[in-house]
């Protein structure tokens, strides 16, 4: 089980993470050290410090409190600011078909029961997963003495791709890989675009509905493409964004139980088209959602739907469970 800390948005940016990375400083310098250094990307990441680390795009990168945030986290830490910046810009970079890091993991499930309950379960698969786990923080964001949204981060960071504003919505996003780096850098350089793990935190802070979750994440400009799969409080609350880097919709997949679809499922490749050979874990997800039914679908019941395991590998499918699950979640915005 993760270790779990309250951040109090009320505290001065620069402090707010102070308990959390002197609580997490060994771990985390250790993790960041490991994952830069690794052979795959080792090569990009003076280059990367230099453009997105610097302070100048490190403001825009993270909107609002959050650059003051990185720059707090990166003096507790002992560690150079641009390392904080590139953890949270990752996905940015390295998101791309043409990436080392090219990477088809993660599954996103929002249902709907019989009674109307929403539902949103992930698992989060990446490379580093050992090292990543390591690191893995549950965060409760609180004001006035109350939890306003709770995000899985890895380690002391503002950024994150899980999350869930109580009482509205939850969020989670997947890696869908398109284009090239150079592509994604010049999005955030030349075009301006923030960090779409910043873009999230910024979601959280400010989205107080699931329409206006769904809103917000189809409108936004993106440095990299994305689908963010979202669950709401109330009957048929629930979406897969599909997304390119434009402020252009590629599709919006919603819930319709009224048309047999109490359940929107992601992992990494478009619902419109199959999934490829050697990775269909969408097939087996799916048996196991059908099986269950939405007079089945409880949170725990999404759980053990994200644990399968036992999958026809020579029809090319591959378990939701893998090696390089990092962790998995079940949430429900209506139920703090």
């Amino acid at each position: 089980t993760p270790a779990r800390y309250t951040v109090d948005l009320a505290v001065d940016p620069e402090h707010r993470w102070d308990h959390v990375a002197a609580a997490e400083k060994g771990a985390f310098a250790q993790a960041i050290h490991t994952i830069f250094s690794n052979p795959k990307i080792k090569e990009y990441i003076p280059v990367a410090k230099k453009l997105i680390g610097n302070a100048l795009e490190a403001r825009r990168l993270l909107p609002g409190s959050q650059f003051l945030e990185a720059k707090g986290i990166a003096r507790a830490l002992g560690v150079e600011l641009s390392e904080v910046v590139l953890i949270g810009a990752f996905y940015d970079m390295f998101a791309a078909e043409t990436s080392p890091l090219a990477f088809a993991a993660c599954t996103g499930i929002v249902a709907q029961s019989s009674s109307g309950e929403i539902v949103h379960g992930r698992n989060l698969d990446y490379d580093f997963a050992k090292t990543l786990e390591s690191v893995t923080l549950v965060v409760d964001f609180a004001r006035d003495g109350k939890t306003l949204f709770t995000a899985v981060t890895f380690g002391p960071n503002p950024t994150f791709n899980t999350a869930v504003r109580w009482g509205s919505f939850s969020v989670t996003q997947n890696e869908r890989d398109r284009g090239s780096i150079i592509t994604n850098v010049l999005d955030m350089l030349v075009l301006g675009r923030p960090a779409i793990f910043g873009r999230i935190r910024e979601a959280m802070e400010t989205a107080t509905s699931f329409d206006a979750a769904v809103q917000f994440f189809s409108e936004i400009k993106l440095s990299a493409a994305s689908y963010f799969i979202l669950g709401g409080t109330r009957p048929g609350e629930g979406a897969v964004i599909t997304r390119d880097r434009a402020a252009s919709v590629a599709d919006v997949w919603r819930l319709d139980p009224s048309a047999g679809s109490w359940y929107v499922l992601e992992t990494n490749y478009d619902h419109t088209g199959p999934a490829p050979r050697g990775d269909d874990r969408r097939r087996p997800l799916q048996r196991a959602m059908n099986a269950t039914g939405p007079d089945g679908i409880t949170a725990a019941t999404l759980w053990d739907v994200l644990s399968v395991t036992h999958v026809n590998s020579s029809a090319g499918e591959r378990a939701p469970l893998n090696s390089e699950t990092i962790y998995s979640t079940v949430m429900q915005a209506s139920d703090p």
